[in-house]
């Protein structure tokens, strides 16, 4: 029983194979019938386990239990293609991934015990204990454009820039700054609370008014504070004088707009009263911002660039990830401020979130979020203060890539690439899609990334290896997924030989390929690399993500649409918008002129 259960703990460990081949190896040199039970004792395998793989009942590597209705081989690039959509943001749901093996099955004319042809609960089930990396999460919002947006070309151009700027201007963290808005309504999300376990609805007290106050923000590098900005609902200041105002944080702005919005009048307002009055003397800095129509005002503009303050417009769309404020301020403030809501509402039972007791709430919220750890942490993840440009993941580019746009494909070459006289390219089908070059110049092989289509397939260019035999053993091991490069590596070498006839041949040293894991045969590699042709088009026609067209949309998109950063402040961008401002004032001022016609007319008569 001991015996037994070391067997099950190291099959857990995913070390039992090793031993199961020893005690095998071991029966095979001496076969007797006495050598089952000693090569049992030897290496802690049950006696029945090498009976069965000797007499091949069972295969080296076979798994307990049913096998799976797909082959192992395609549901692993299955899993791969799953993974890969989510992380993309098009993910894949429980009934598309069913509805999609179903079709799959009929494509490849797979016999499944499925009722109708749909894969039910129990595929599922154990498609998941296969493939223990794949879960049903809910995905977090994300809009079109901002995935379309957030790329490394423009988060590349916008880094190069920023460190420009910084570097020449020798910017310190006190001079970094970065203004954005936030909305807070009187109506709060209830947080949770202490209730019966298997409650099915617990009660949250919210205010009866929805109404929204937009709160104008404004940190530097240093972890410094600005007084915040509030701007109520209102069309005279009579709607400011119903806050209870003394009870907001001290310093506090408080403005009115018919909708509670940021308009022109109040960005200039906000840039002249609270920016250049605590920002300090030093000169110059930096204040970073989104392109919102109310940062990009010409009265605001002119004032900086006479106090020598450098704006600069982040990239559009881009803001969740390269804003300090987006980063890790608003978020916390969010949650501090549903809290305190939560916690006055229960501590007050007569009293409600309303403009008397709105301010005492957004008070303890912002001085709990408006941190300096937060703020610092803020430009930090942002790759500002200190700059680091490498500091934005590579995951938050991949929900772009299916928005990507090919290069235009050469007429001459349908391909993405083109095969020299001195350069033979074999692309081989493989879960990892790489492409293999073989330079004869440099005698080097290069895994390229892959050329156009994620489908990978098998090619014949310049007369190179005309058949599956003279395909290396290498990159048949990399077809199959079996082995890494490295492992193959070190067990064997290529030589490479030029010949005048066929232009480049390439020989393998004969080794053993059975000191590495996971290969036994290669008639095996052979066959599955032939046999996962037929199988990986259907997979990547089901399961891959449509790429971009190249070719041009009929609808023209405007000129006035932002796509890249832009500083403020520059020469260019101040000639731009005054000729913009000239324009406006002449076009109002040829419609006052038509106006005053019609009413000329009007009286004549």
């Amino acid at each position: 029983m001991s015996q037994l259960k070391s067997f099950r703990e190291r099959e857990l460990t995913g070390v039992n194979t090793t031993y199961q081949w020893l005690a095998l190896r071991s029966v095979k040199d001496q076969f007797d019938h006495e050598c089952y039970r000693k090569a049992s004792q030897v290496f802690g395998v049950p006696k029945t386990t090498i009976i069965d793989h000797v007499s091949g009942r069972i295969e080296l590597n076979s798994k307990p239990g049913r096998k799976p209705v797909i082959p192992i081989e395609m549901e692993n690039v299955i899993a791969r293609k799953v993974v890969e959509a989510a992380n993309k943001g098009f993910g894949i749901t429980k009934k598309q991934l069913q509805m999609k093996i179903s079709r799959l099955c009929k494509v490849q004319k797979i016999e499944t015990p499925f009722k109708r042809g749909i894969p039910g609960d129990d595929w599922w089930r154990g498609f998941k204990s296969r493939h223990p990396e794949i879960a049903l999460r809910k995905p977090e919002k994300l809009s079109t454009s901002r995935s379309r947006m957030l790329n490394r070309v423009v988060v590349t151009k916008y880094f190069v820039d920023l460190e420009k700027v910084i570097r020449d201007n020798n910017l310190k963290a006190a001079h970094i700054w970065n203004m954005d808005e936030t909305g807070k309504q009187f109506e709060h999300n209830p947080t949770n609370v202490c209730a019966r376990k298997g409650s099915r609805n617990v009660p949250g007290r919210t205010s009866n008014s929805r109404e929204n106050v937009t709160i104008l923000a404004s940190v530097n590098a240093e972890g410094n504070v600005m007084p915040p900005m509030c701007v109520v609902k209102g069309k005279t200041i009579r709607s400011v004088q119903s806050f209870c105002c003394l009870d907001a944080p001290i310093n506090t702005v408080w403005s009115f707009q018919e909708r509670a919005w940021m308009c022109d009048m109040l960005g200039e307002l906000w840039f002249k009263d609270i920016f250049l009055a605590h920002c300090g003397p030093e000169r110059p800095q930096l204040l970073l911002l989104d392109s919102h129509r109310s940062h990009e005002v010409l009265g605001l503009l002119e004032e900086a660039c006479n106090e020598n303050i450098i704006v600069f417009a982040l990239p559009p769309h881009c803001t969740h990830m390269l804003q300090p404020l987006d980063r890790t301020v608003f978020g916390t403030f969010s949650k501090a401020y549903d809290r305190e809501c939560t916690e006055f509402l229960s501590k007050h039972p007569n009293n409600d979130i309303n403009k008397q007791t709105w301010p005492r709430v957004f008070k303890t919220a912002w001085e709990a979020a408006l941190t300096v750890d937060n703020i610092k942490n803020g430009f930090l993840a942002c790759g500002i203060f200190p700059f680091d440009a490498s500091v934005i993941p590579d995951s938050a580019f991949l929900p772009s890539d299916p928005f990507d746009v090919p290069l235009p494909v050469n007429e001459n070459n349908s391909n993405s690439f083109q095969a020299t006289e001195t350069q033979a390219i074999v692309t081989v089908a493989s879960d990892s899609n790489l492409d293999i070059s073989v330079n004869e110049s440099t005698d080097e092989i290069e895994v390229l990334q892959p050329a156009f289509s994620p489908i990978a397939e098998i090619r014949n260019i310049d007369d190179g290896f005309s058949s599956l035999d003279q395909v290396p053993l290498l990159l048949m091991a990399l077809g199959n997924n079996e082995v890494q490069l490295e492992e193959i590596q070190a067990t064997q070498d290529l030589v490479l030989s030029n010949d005048d006839n066929d232009g480049v041949q390439l020989e393998t040293l004969n080794t053993e390929l059975e000191n590495v894991e996971g290969i036994t045969e290669v008639n095996t590699l052979k066959r599955s690399i032939t046999n996962s042709n037929h199988w990986n088009i259907d997979v990547e026609s089901i399961f891959g993500l449509a790429t971009a067209s190249s070719e041009k949309k009929k609808k023209v998109r405007k000129s006035s649409s932002l796509t890249s950063h832009r500083i403020l402040t520059s020469e260019e961008v101040m000639r731009e918008k005054r000729m913009k401002e000239a324009e406006k004032e002449k076009l109002n001022f040829e419609k006052e002129k038509r106006k005053e016609i019609r009413q000329m007319k009007r009286e004549s008569r």
